[in-house]
């Protein structure tokens, strides 16, 4: 590999050379090559500098290399590159302005980057099995790219200040990134992963921080999300594979978590977010078989919006709080959805595509609203609404055979819909039980088809039923 002065140090070049007539030089630069035989054991290189402008270039190519720059001043640079096996690279920088590039090539290898400063650059690729790689950066606008492949490879990288930015990719099994970022406007992110057994931890505290995994395709990953503060946003995009985990934590306001799409069987989605005006979103939808989406909002104005496609899924979504919106979109065969909201003037919109799918929405508060559409084919769906409070709705469009509903409303003026508002329930051998306790309730109606039943149940004062069967 050949080596080459980043256009930083060119600069730093011309910069001392316009100061020269002041007796300011160019200061420090080292350059060390070691090349080892077969029958030989092992090279050794350290550079220590000390200075205004330093570069330090390492390249060793051989068996069981250990090399080692420290460098303290303000513009400095270190390039390492390390080819053959059980390899060890150090490099350690102080303020102000710091690259480090470092290529290793084989087994075993370890690398460990440490920078300080207000402003960082790292490279990192490793190339082979068991490979291992720590980065620190202190200070603002620091960038750290790693570039992984080969097996049981591990990457941990710890920023503190603003505008960092992480990016890994990997190719292979068994990686492992770890990145840690305090501070506002970072970045991190794993992009063209492909491989199993893949994690990837993102830990972010401060503001308007961005975190992501992007082309995933394997199985058996994980990948675990920590944002606190405001303005958090996730991204998990194009994610196939089966068994794979996705565990997101939000704390604060205005977060955001968007997946588009994930596409396998056995997945596991956790979302948890804390605070007002959160987003969880799949517009691009979930397909497969036997996954599992847990959704969980506490705070106001909290917004979930999931399609999910296959057989056997699970979807669960619980809002805690004022103004809630959840939008839940079912299509398959045994799928079971559930929806709990506890809150004023929260709504849920689900829509039933397929077969012996139950849907569960539960609301407690006041002036909560349930919408429930289904596809013209469905059959064998069994709604459950409760809603405990006042001024609930619940506008219900069913069709298809032999569904069936089953509404319960406690409180003053709750409504179940019809005449164009909607309730039709329709089919053979439908069935749908309302119950109602409370004053100044109503239900319309109607239903359709051969064989359904009807159960209209109100306790209380000023009820009003109207029910329609054809």
């Amino acid at each position: 590999m050949s080596l080459t002065f980043s256009r930083k140090h060119m600069l730093g070049i011309a910069i001392s050379l316009v100061f020269s007539s002041q007796a300011v030089a160019v200061n420090n630069e080292a350059i060390i090559n070691q090349t080892s035989v077969a029958a030989s054991v092992g090279n050794e290189a350290m550079i220590v500098q000390s200075g205004d402008i330093n570069v330090a270039v390492i390249d060793q190519n051989g068996q069981l290399n250990v090399s080692e720059v420290r460098q303290d001043g303000v513009w400095l640079e270190a390039y390492n590159v390390v080819s053959g096996d059980d390899n060890q690279t150090s490099i350690e920088q102080k303020a102000d302005w710091h690259i480090v590039t470092a290529d290793t090539s084989g087994n075993a290898n370890v690398i460990g980057v440490e920078q300080d400063g207000f402003y960082n650059v790292a490279e990192v690729i490793l190339s082979g099995d068991e490979n291992q790689t720590s980065l620190l950066q202190l200070g603002d606008g620091g960038e750290a790219f790693v570039n992984v492949s080969g097996n049981n490879n591990t990457a941990n990288i710890d920023q503190q200040g603003v505008s960092n930015w992480v990016s890994a990719g990997f190719i292979g099994d068994n990686n492992s990134l770890i990145s840690t970022q305090a501070g506002d406007n970072n970045e991190a992110g794993m992009f063209d992963l492909t491989g199993q057994g893949n994690s990837f931890e993102s830990l972010q505290n401060g503001n308007a921080n961005v975190g992501g995994v992007v082309g995933i395709l394997g199985d058996s990953n994980s990948f675990y999300v920590d944002q606190q503060g405001d303005g958090h946003v996730f991204i998990a995009f194009d994610v196939s594979g089966n068994n794979n985990l996705i565990d997101v934590y939000q704390q604060g306001n205005v977060n955001e978590f968007i997946l588009e799409p994930l596409q396998g069987d056995l997945n596991l989605i956790l979302v948890d977010q804390r605070g007002d005006a959160n987003t969880v979103t799949a517009p691009a939808g979930i397909s497969g078989n036997d996954n599992q989406v847990d959704i969980w909002q506490e705070g106001n104005q909290n917004l979930a919006e999931f399609n999910v496609t296959g057989d056997g899924l699970n979807v669960e979504i619980y809002q805690t709080g004022e103004g809630n919106s959840a939008t839940n979109n079912v299509n398959g065969l045994n799928n079971i959805s559930a929806v709990s909201q506890s809150g004023d003037d929260n709504i849920v919109m689900t829509d039933i595509s397929g077969e012996d799918n139950i849907v569960i929405i539960e609301q407690t508060g006041l002036a909560n609203d349930v919408l429930v559409t289904t596809d013209a084919n469905v059959s064998g769906n069994e709604l459950i609404v409760q809603q405990q409070g006042d001024l609930n709705l619940v506008d219900v469009l069913v069709a298809g055979n032999s569904n069936s509903m089953d509404i319960l409303q406690a409180g003053n003026g709750n409504w179940v819909a019809g005449e164009d508002g909607f309730f039709a329930l329709s089919g053979e051998n439908g069935m749908l039980a309302v119950m109602q306790q409370g004053n100044d309730n109503l239900v319309l109606g109607s239903q359709a088809g051969e064989g359904n039943m009807m159960s209209v149940t109100q306790v209380g004062d000023f009820n009003t039923a109207i029910v329609v069967q054809n």
